[in-house]
């Protein structure tokens, strides 16, 4: 019994600490990726020249930002950063998403499963090659405001 006591205790310690370090070693990394990104700001903007957008994050219904601002040629990339999510800007998915005349609708999924999500870690890039308003969804969660808009300018 006294064995068992100890046993399970050490397993407690080593959880807790192994948990611990893991809390802090996520919260380096963010500092670290604050520190590679160039634009530093919370306009999506990245370090490496594209445009970061976090799907989901804190398991929250929504994207962030919900609106960017890119020129003709950039690339957005779309991070899941809970279950459940996926982007599109298919109009047969949504009522709410547009496209500019002559653009071709983005999906982070294969065919027409509007509903098919990505999963957690998951990106997804768009390079923007038509200037316009671009509005996409979140299929799962459209209905419940999950919606972004990328404004490309030439």
């Amino acid at each position: 019994m006294n064995e068992r006591r100890t046993f399970l205790r050490s397993v407690g310690v080593v959880t807790i600490g192994s948990a611990l370090a893991g809390c802090s070693g996520g919260q380096n990394d963010g500092q670290q990726d604050d520190e590679d990104d160039s634009n530093g700001g919370s306009d999506g903007s990245s370090g490496s020249g594209g445009t970061e957008i976090d799907v989901g994050p804190e398991g929250r219904l929504r994207f962030d930002p919900e609106e960017v601002e890119i020129a003709t040629g950039d690339t957005v990339r779309w991070i899941a950063k809970s279950e459940g999510h996926n982007v599109t800007s298919h109009p047969d998915a949504s009522p709410k998403c547009k496209n500019p005349d002559g653009a071709d609708p983005f999906t982070s999924y294969e065919g027409d499963d509007h509903f098919a999500i990505m999963e957690v870690d998951e990106t997804f890039e768009y390079e923007f090659t038509v200037p316009g308003e671009y509005v996409y969804v979140c299929t799962p969660h459209e209905g419940q405001g999950m919606v972004g808009t990328v404004i490309v300018s030439e």
